[in-house]
């Protein structure tokens, strides 16, 4: 998937910077900066702003998190951060280098 394809509710994970490696959901999204939330340290109040190339999207969209922000209805930080654990719970044993990214 290209990069600049990005959707509300993907998740991806950081290819550059200090938090090289960390999932997170998009949040919103435009063809060059998305925001993006973990909901631990990047909550849904305070998300990282992210440039597009620095992030690796994988297939995957949860798609209750993406309907809820795209009918503007509230969604919670445990809601975020509970889909990052079942995703990345799903990938125990997968190598580093295959993370669900083209």
């Amino acid at each position: 998937m290209n990069n600049k394809e990005l959707k509300i509710g993907q998740i991806v994970y950081s290819t550059q910077g200090r938090d090289k490696g960390e999932y997170y959901i998009v949040l919103t999204a435009s063809s060059n900066i998305c925001y993006v939330a973990d909901g631990k340290y990047k909550t849904i109040n305070k998300p990282k702003k992210k440039n597009n190339a620095h992030l690796c999207a994988t297939p995957v969209i949860i798609t209750e998190i993406a309907q809820k922000l795209s009918d503007n209805k509230k969604i919670n930080d445990q809601m975020i951060y509970h889909s990052l654990y079942e995703y990345k719970k799903g990938l125990k044993g997968v190598k580093n280098g295959n993370r669900g990214c083209n």
